[in-house]
């Protein structure tokens, strides 16, 4: 593949979620004139809601990265080598094309030996990952998971994961005994100058499963804003209607998302309300924070004004 970019000055990817949007940024970063086409109607759908998608749209579009969503590619052309694809709503020249439209757990081993197969197309597991077959483990992205929100099985395709499975299924192979519990699918990147991250629950994957939300939405600064090198920060939180318990939250920010993110996570795991996080405790210093903390006050109290709203 760096054999065939050295020599390309164009490409197209295909596929708008991270590991696409992660694809496309590489490329362009190497001086390439990168196209990308995701057939949903937004980039980064198993990660950001479409508002949220949005703003990370513009922030790579500025970086010069061309996206079409809503496009299925119709055609790729060329002899021997690719030199153009088509696709609906346009068409672009590419030295090269990267397919990134997701990947599938592999089960074919698992299903010839008899082991029982989940809903999600994974092998299905228990806490201890041992499959229907005793004594036979599988952990990864061929193993389902269990969300914690939903309490539903999921398929959690990210490196964090495959690593606490893989050692909880270890440990028991091995003769010990311990479990795992879920995953939130907690995920973040890197993309131009921009960090992007997700835990939990979109608003999209909780009405699919019946939930109604209410979320709260914020622009921030990652430091005091008085104090230079304070960079935006989007903070978006989802709450369940009822309950008023997070059950999801996305940031897409110049600096910080990855310790906010871990910190929302917990909170989902810990079942904190809207009023937990509004009132929680954060330590503050010009250079590092503000005082009034957007992932936790901000976006919490955009909430509570919305409840107090409807009153």
């Amino acid at each position: 593949l760096l054999e065939v970019v050295e020599k390309a000055s164009s490409a197209v990817v295909v596929g708008g979620g991270l590991i696409g949007l992660e694809m496309a940024v590489a490329l362009r970063q190497r001086g390439l004139e990168v196209t990308l086409v995701e057939m949903l109607p937004q980039i980064a759908p198993n990660m950001l809601d479409e508002d949220m998608a949005q703003l990370l749209q513009k922030r790579l579009e500025g970086g010069g990265i061309r996206i079409f969503t809503g496009s299925r590619v119709e055609e790729i052309e060329g002899g021997d080598r690719v030199h153009s694809v088509r696709f609906s709503g346009g068409r672009a020249e590419a030295d090269l094309v990267i397919m990134a439209t997701g990947v599938r757990p592999n089960i074919d081993l698992a299903r010839e030996a008899g082991i029982r197969i989940g809903e999600t197309r994974a092998i299905r597991v228990n806490q201890r990952m041992e499959t229907s077959a005793e004594d036979v483990y599988a952990a990864g992205e061929c193993a389902e998971a269990i969300n914690l929100v939903t309490g539903r099985p999921v398929l959690s395709q990210v490196g964090t994961t495959a690593v606490k499975e893989g050692r909880v299924a270890g440990i028991n192979a091995a003769g010990g005994y311990t479990t795992f519990p879920g995953v939130l699918n907690s995920s973040v990147s890197k993309l131009l100058d921009v960090e992007v991250g997700s835990t939990g629950l979109t608003e999209r994957m909780a009405e699919a499963q019946g939930l109604k939300t209410i979320s709260g939405k914020v622009v921030g600064k990652t430091r005091a804003r008085y104090y230079p090198g304070a960079k935006d920060l989007s903070v978006k939180l989802v709450f369940d209607r009822e309950t008023l318990r997070l059950v999801g939250a996305q940031i897409i920010g110049g600096e910080g998302v990855t310790h906010r993110i871990n910190t929302l996570s917990m909170a989902i795991r810990a079942g904190m309300d809207v009023w937990d996080l509004a009132k929680a405790e954060n330590c503050y210093t010009p250079p590092l924070s503000e005082t009034w903390e957007p992932s936790l006050h901000g976006a919490s109290e955009a909430v509570l004004s919305k409840l107090l709203r409807r009153r």
